[in-house]
């Protein structure tokens, strides 16, 4: 096999492997870990990506730990800018639905918001899922 065909060939797999990774997401029905860090000031965090399953379905935040005495707000929010509603006051061990009409197909996620005077940044952790 000549030099350049070895080459083209290393390069064309590397390629495959590289992209099969970027478009991997979980699907919405299940379970998704999140640690993320809320910024000071009304900042935001953020969990991965997820693809929704069914369209409009409420999504289920499950909160682990909420950083201090702290609360946050949380709401699904998709790749292309689409939001759902707020949920407010997110603390240790709660549960929130995540009200959104965001379409099946979409990538979405969690993003988390802090009080516009929490002088900390916030660390958050627990499960979280699409539907």
């Amino acid at each position: 096999m000549k030099k350049t065909t070895r080459i083209t060939m290393g390069l064309i797999t590397s390629t495959v492997i590289v992209l099969s990774g970027a478009t991997a997401a979980m699907a919405g029905t299940d379970n998704e870990p999140y640690n993320t860090t809320v910024g000071k000031f009304n900042g935001s965090g953020y969990t991965g990506y997820q693809v929704k399953d069914i369209y409009g379905a409420t999504g289920r935040l499950e909160s682990a730990t909420v950083g201090g005495d702290y609360l946050v707000d949380a709401r699904m929010q998709s790749s292309n800018g689409a939001t759902g509603s707020w949920a407010r006051n997110v603390s240790d061990g709660t549960n929130h639905d995540l009200v959104n009409g965001i379409a099946n197909g979409q990538y979405v996620r969690v993003q988390f918001s802090n009080d516009a005077f929490t002088p900390v940044d916030v660390q958050v952790t627990g499960d979280w899922r699409s539907n």
